[in-house]
């Protein structure tokens, strides 16, 4: 099984190639989505109902939730709706942090591409751009530090 690398960011997202593209492992965001979603529900704020209407539909008899999913709707889903405006939907990715999940995330796109893709030579060029700028930032270091022979 490949291995799964971390890009450790306010939220850190893990990325982990598989046949066809990359799987992005978000526990901790999965986590902080679920706190959201608890203190909405444990909120002392007098205009939500939101605990009430959960407790509502936890002491429905199944025969009073099949009849309400008759209508069209489960009966939950209003309230999972309520319950996802008030949840997180995104993270932060600072400075380098975008730049590593890119290069995590496209090597397993680029192996799924049709051959010939211009995708697979744009990160080709990315990847021999990098390295000879890696290369030209390490001598420029060295020559500061007074590693380099003058």
């Amino acid at each position: 099984m490949p291995d799964k690398t971390t890009i450790s960011a306010p939220i850190p997202v893990g990325v982990r190639p598989i046949p066809g593209g990359a799987r992005l492992l978000l526990d901790v965001f999965a986590q902080a989505v679920i706190e959201d979603v608890l203190g909405a529900l444990l909120s002392t704020d007098a205009d939500s109902d939101l605990y009430d209407r959960l407790v509502t539909l936890a002491e429905m008899m199944p025969e009073e939730s099949a009849a309400a999913g008759a209508e069209g709707r489960m009966p939950f889903e209003e309230l999972v709706t309520d319950l996802a405006d008030r949840a997180s939907k995104h993270t932060h990715l600072y400075g380098e942090r975008g730049l590593q999940l890119a290069e995590q995330v496209l090597p397993a796109a680029v192996r799924s591409l049709p051959v010939g893709h211009w995708a697979a030579d744009a990160w080709r060029a990315y990847g021999v751009a990098k390295t000879e700028a890696e290369h030209e930032a390490a001598a420029v270091r060295e020559a500061v530090s007074g590693g380099a022979a003058a």
